[in-house]
């Protein structure tokens, strides 16, 4: 990748989470973010988007110890300096927060190596459960918006289907830490499925009584 792994940018943010693979547009307006993106694209145009518990009190706040490494794909300046940008996720990594002479915080890196072959698939059964459970999610979905689409890839890994299933489909913070966590495809595909059945949960409505609130 290019990436000096000893000392990167690190951008702590309560609630998101970066996958690899994917993608995350983000509005940097902070005077000591936008030097951060200002030097990542005068140099190495890499970050690292690493999870903040939003009940995080610390100062500084801590943050996850496995994040992702981004790289920086768009981005607009705009005429107060503030900055609209486009981070790609690269790879996983072990991260540990150095010493820094800029306004932010930096870290070392270790990436962390992701399944292959076999060790990257999961049982069919355990991806019907993860399919199934989209396919209700957007059969929901589709009662309010229904031009919503969200086409599932069958060419790829489980280790893969379950990052870009829980980009898509899982909002908290938390539950998109975990899955990124996962130490084996197996149990990232678990992961995932089982925040996909916590949303399904939350907007389906439990009881007839409870149906006022979709009118």
């Amino acid at each position: 990748m290019g990436v000096p792994l000893e000392s990167v940018p690190v951008f702590p943010l309560p609630n998101a989470v970066l996958f690899p693979e994917q993608r995350m547009p983000l509005h940097i307006f902070e005077p000591r973010y936008r030097q951060m993106v200002r030097d990542a694209l005068e140099s190495q145009p890499y970050l690292v988007m690493a999870y903040q518990s939003p009940h995080e009190k610390g100062d500084p706040p801590a943050f996850s110890q496995i994040a992702t490494i981004g790289k920086i794909v768009a981005h607009q300046r705009l005429s107060d300096g503030r900055f609209n940008i486009v981070l790609e996720g690269m790879v996983r990594a072990t991260v540990e927060e150095v010493a820094s002479d800029k306004p932010y915080r930096r870290v070392q890196c270790t990436p962390i190596v992701e399944p292959q072959g076999a060790d990257a698939d999961a049982p069919a059964s355990e991806r019907m459960a993860l399919v199934s459970l989209v396919g209700r999610v957007m059969q929901r979905a589709r009662e309010k918006s229904p031009d919503l689409e969200f086409v599932l890839p069958e060419a790829v890994t489980a280790a893969r289907l379950a990052f870009m299933v829980a980009d898509k489909m899982l909002v908290d913070g938390a539950s998109r830490q975990r899955v990124l966590e996962a130490s084996d495809a197996i149990a990232r595909l678990r992961r995932c499925t089982e925040g996909v059945a916590a949303v399904l949960s939350e907007i389906t409505p439990k009881a007839q009584g409870d149906a006022r609130r979709w009118s």
